[in-house]
């Protein structure tokens, strides 16, 4: 036994001094590396800044970000909205202008402007002399979209003439869950799925000053294993888990519904279009869950309210998961080019809302 005891005393006395020679030499006898691999961190710090709807992009950003092992070009306008190729510059009254709004995967963490979804149907309508603006932020839910929108419009002075929704699976976890209004302000009171939070990010601190917890972190980032890690999280199952549906899936629907009908009204009060989009998480593809309730769900709240809906599920079971931001961008635009010869699609569909208030 006490000879066990001896070879552990050793082995944490070595690990011990082989971690501070390893601190060491990241922050003292390279610093300037230490700095460099740093940086994009520092740069997630700073891309966001607190506002009355929780937070929003800072504006005039150009640095680079790292989301996993992936660095990307970030950037945003003097307005706090990320952009690129394509995107507008300045606001313009007599152009038609598009919003786009959504959360991370329209904010597009971990892809260039050029190569998201939002990015590519800026081009789009660029190319037919309209201007696409990008209003989606990490972690945004319905209780921020019709919020920030209005704060949008107001930033730009400009009405939208066209508003896209990317509804996200996590976005019923977030109004159920994580975002409260308090008066004028969206606070956050929670932690995804109910769950407890931690106000110490060890891994961050980890990686940040330890050589060998950064290329441990980069091995499992670039393995194999990743993709099993990204699945089995409440934010996507409660489409499939019964227990997390009772529990809040059910409530972060009709949260989250009530929310999206003041969009409904802000599209009524300036006379735009409006079009709810939903996609999958790697749960759903695992689980086969195809006709999930977040299909179902938003196809009958978007027929009663005359919204243009689009099913984005369906690539995400045919093609690669890598394949995510071309995949959902050509989906849209492959609905957007059908409802072209729909008349109840775009001219009849604001009729329709124009006669439906007005109707007593």
């Amino acid at each position: 036994m006490k000879k066990v005891l001896r070879f552990a005393g050793q082995a944490v006395v070595i690990a011990a001094i082989t971690l501070a020679l390893v601190f060491t030499l990241t922050n003292v006898m390279f610093p300037g590396l230490k700095r460099a691999l740093s940086a994009p961190n520092e740069a997630n710090d700073n891309a966001y800044l607190p506002a009355p709807y929780d937070h929003d992009l800072a504006p005039d950003q150009n640095s680079t970000r790292v989301w996993g092992n992936v660095l990307y070009p970030w950037q945003t306008d003097r307005f706090g909205f990320r952009t690129g190729e394509c995107a507008p510059r300045e606001p313009a009254k007599g152009r038609e202008n598009i919003f786009v709004i959504g959360d991370s995967f329209t904010e597009a963490l971990g892809s260039s402007y050029e190569q998201s979804f939002a990015g590519l149907m800026a081009c789009d309508a660029a190319r037919e002399g309209k201007g696409l603006w990008n209003l989606g932020v990490a972690s945004y839910s319905p209780a921020i979209y019709h919020r920030k929108i209005r704060a949008a419009a107001e930033r730009l002075s400009i009405t939208p003439d066209e508003i896209f929704v990317f509804l996200d699976l996590s976005d019923i976890d977030d109004d159920a869950n994580i975002y409260r209004v308090d008066g004028d302000r969206v606070v956050r009171a929670g932690a995804p799925g109910g769950q407890g939070t931690l106000s110490c990010d060890l891994g961050r601190f980890l990686t940040d000053n330890f050589m060998t917890a950064r290329l441990l972190s980069g091995l499992c980032l670039t393995s194999s294993f990743n993709y099993v890690m990204s699945v089995g999280r409440p934010r996507a199952r409660w489409t499939i888990d019964p227990a997390l549906m009772e529990s809040w899936g059910r409530r972060g629907l009709e949260v989250a519904g009530a929310n999206l009908d003041k969009i409904v009204e802000l599209c009524q009060e300036w006379n735009c279009r409006l079009t709810l989009v939903v996609y999958p998480w790697p749960d759903n593809v695992v689980e086969g869950d195809r006709n999930s309730i977040q299909v179902t769900h938003w196809r009958d709240w978007a027929a009663a309210r005359y919204v243009r809906f689009i099913d984005g599920f369906a690539p995400f079971f045919r093609e690669p998961a890598e394949l995510g931001n071309r995949l959902l961008h050509d989906t849209v635009k492959r609905a957007l080019s059908a409802d072209d010869g729909d008349a109840r699609s775009a001219e009849g569909v604001r009729r329709s809302l124009i006669e439906r208030t007005s109707t007593p």
